[in-house]
């Protein structure tokens, strides 16, 4: 019987642990211009990742106890991951009456140049996601200091000054 039962633990152990991942969607209430903190644990007191808008998608990687949820942002080359506050996520059918307060604007050019860099951290120092050119409409969900988290059509998530959106 004890050797059943170290067999049945051994078979546990050895399959895989799926997690299933859950589409949401920030739900700010009806104020638009609300947003809710991604932080980098799940924690009131971690340091926030940036805030995003009502209506923004995110993945719901697991629940991270607490009121906290791990997500995920974006995907194609550069997504974002931290920690969101479950009671400010919808999902299923409540997700459909969510204010989405996202929107669409066009890359513009402080500097003259055609092109701007999408940066994968709100700030001027961090590594290039993409080359984004003048005229390129862009999807703004969040925001962070002078900076704009913007969603781009491959899904990749990344920054753009404030100056550099139209």
């Amino acid at each position: 019987m004890l050797r059943h039962g170290w067999m049945m633990l051994l078979l546990l152990m050895l399959l895989p642990t799926c997690a299933l991942a859950q589409s949401a969607v920030v739900n700010n209430g009806s104020d638009p211009s609300s947003c809710l903190n991604m932080r980098k644990e799940p924690s009131r007191d971690s340091s926030s990742l940036g805030m995003f808008y009502s209506g923004t998608e995110v993945e719901i990687v697991s629940d991270a106890g607490e009121g906290w949820s791990q997500v995920s942002i974006g995907g194609g080359e550069s997504s974002l991951d931290g920690y969101m506050m479950s009671d400010y996520l919808a999902t299923g059918s409540a997700a459909d009456s969510v204010l989405d307060a996202t929107y669409t604007t066009q890359v513009s050019s402080p500097y003259g140049t055609q092109s701007v860099v999408l940066r994968d951290k709100p700030s001027d120092s961090y590594d290039a996601v993409a080359m984004l050119t003048v005229g390129e409409s862009v999807r703004v969900i969040g925001v962070s200091g002078d900076f704009y988290f913007v969603l781009l059509e491959d899904n990749s998530v990344g920054c753009l000054a404030s100056d550099e959106l139209e």
